[in-house]
């Protein structure tokens, strides 16, 4: 069954790299439930059409997830539903959008987010997350002391790295089963085998 890289099982080697997705707060009837899955590249032909550069992996997965949500880059507007129709080609997917009709068109569409309703991704397994579920979680060392809170993450092709603001210090600390000893959303908090003064 094939499965989007919403997450990775941390025990896993080389692990799969995840989705990157984010929950995002503003614009839209389903803002808080949106998660981004995509952003729109350069034009594809004359009449319209759109790369996608997809943040799934595989990046074909992308396809599978309707409706689209579309915020372009500098609205105020927010979240639009979107009425798209896909395809992939070999030089990758691409889009085309109701009321795009040329190529000036798809041009003011590049860099504009795609995203979906949270609850159409599936719910993890054991031991795999989604990356915005751990962004804000609090760290500490296996003793208690603070380590900062999870700004953000990125994939390397070793693993996913979490980043840690600590005031207006940033810790870079491997998403790995070495590192990584206990992850408890409910309470917020993120348990690592790490030292302050690394």
């Amino acid at each position: 069954k094939a499965m989007p890289p919403p997450a990775r099982r941390m025990h896993q080697r080389p692990p799969r790299r995840r989705i990157r997705p984010r929950r995002l707060k503003a614009g839209g009837p389903v803002a808080e439930g949106i998660i981004v899955i995509a952003a729109l590249g350069r034009p594809f032909g004359i009449e319209g059409w759109v790369h996608v550069r997809s943040f799934t992996e595989p990046a074909s997965n992308v396809l599978r997830y309707r409706p689209w949500w579309l915020r372009r880059v500098g609205s105020a507007i927010g979240w639009q539903a979107a009425t798209v129709e896909t395809r992939a080609t070999a030089g990758g997917i691409v889009a085309g959008f109701a009321g795009c009709g040329d190529r000036n068109a798809a041009a003011a569409l590049r860099g504009a987010e795609v995203g979906v309703d949270a609850a159409t991704l599936p719910a993890p397994d054991a031991d795999e997350y989604y990356w915005q579920d751990l962004t804000g979680l609090e760290a500490a060392t296996a003793c208690g002391q603070p380590l900062g809170r999870v700004a953000r993450l990125f994939a390397t092709p070793a693993h996913d790295v979490l980043v840690l603001a600590d005031g207006e210090r940033e810790r870079l600390v491997p998403f790995a089963k070495a590192t990584v000893l206990n992850v408890d959303l409910p309470s917020g908090r993120i348990v690592l085998d790490w030292q302050p003064d690394w």
